[in-house]
């Protein structure tokens, strides 16, 4: 008798990352939520509906931030990670992002950044070729 052992890999398959080129306007931030949204259903199917909700409001704060203060088209990344997931947004601005004083009673926003930091992700920013690319990375995710 004859028998085979099958070796597991020590590292559990990650699906390739998938990304989404977005228009400069403002049906951008729409779009980027339903690519997410597939993304997670099909990557992260054991995600809580809570953490779900946060992943899409954050990509729709970093969409909205690129449009609203950027010119041109930007992209949303999102990439499974060994830890997590890296919710990427890249934009053509070279700008680094800022917090600001939130405007509540004017409504021109500030709310942004404050939002993807309260809700426990890790934001920095890295330069890329024309632009910036804006990472919110969650662990254990």
């Amino acid at each position: 008798m004859t028998t085979s052992v099958t070796h597991c890999s020590a590292t559990p398959h990650r699906p390739d990352p998938q990304t989404t080129p977005l228009p400069a306007d403002p049906r951008a931030p729409s779009q980027a939520r339903r690519a997410a949204s597939a993304y997670l259903h099909r990557t992260q199917p054991s995600l809580a509906p809570d953490q779900h909700a946060d992943v899409l409001l954050i990509v729709s704060e970093l969409v909205t931030n690129a449009v609203r203060y950027t010119p041109g088209p930007c992209a949303l990344t999102l990439t499974t990670t060994a830890h997590g997931l890296d919710v990427a947004v890249t934009d053509t601005s070279c700008t680094e992002p800022a917090p600001r004083t939130p405007d509540l009673a004017g409504g021109t926003g500030g709310l942004g950044l404050h939002i993807v930091d309260d809700l426990g992700a890790r934001v920095f920013t890295e330069p890329v070729p024309g632009g910036k690319c804006v990472h919110a990375a969650f662990e254990d995710v």
